[in-house]
């Protein structure tokens, strides 16, 4: 899923993690000339959809620069 947020091109997907059979949100965070300003992985989730939605909400949470509501490693 590709969104616009406040200037940022937001990829969000949802990867299986054959090992542990949960889904796992990934977000790459795009700045306006394309280029990656960050990326990272949710924590992993039971439902690819809800796996994606977090990955959605962490990226945006990212951009908004409200670092508690990330599950990832924060830079």
């Amino acid at each position: 899923m590709n969104a616009e947020y406040k200037g940022y091109t937001i990829v969000a997907t949802a990867e299986p993690d054959d090992s542990t059979g949960l889904w796992n949100g990934r977000y790459r965070i795009l700045d306006s000339n394309g280029i990656v300003a960050y990326e990272s992985f949710t924590t992993s989730l039971n439902e690819e959809g809800m796996a994606q939605e977090a990955a959605n909400e962490e990226a945006r949470a990212w951009i908004d620069s409200d670092k508690e509501k990330l599950s990832g490693t924060p830079e």
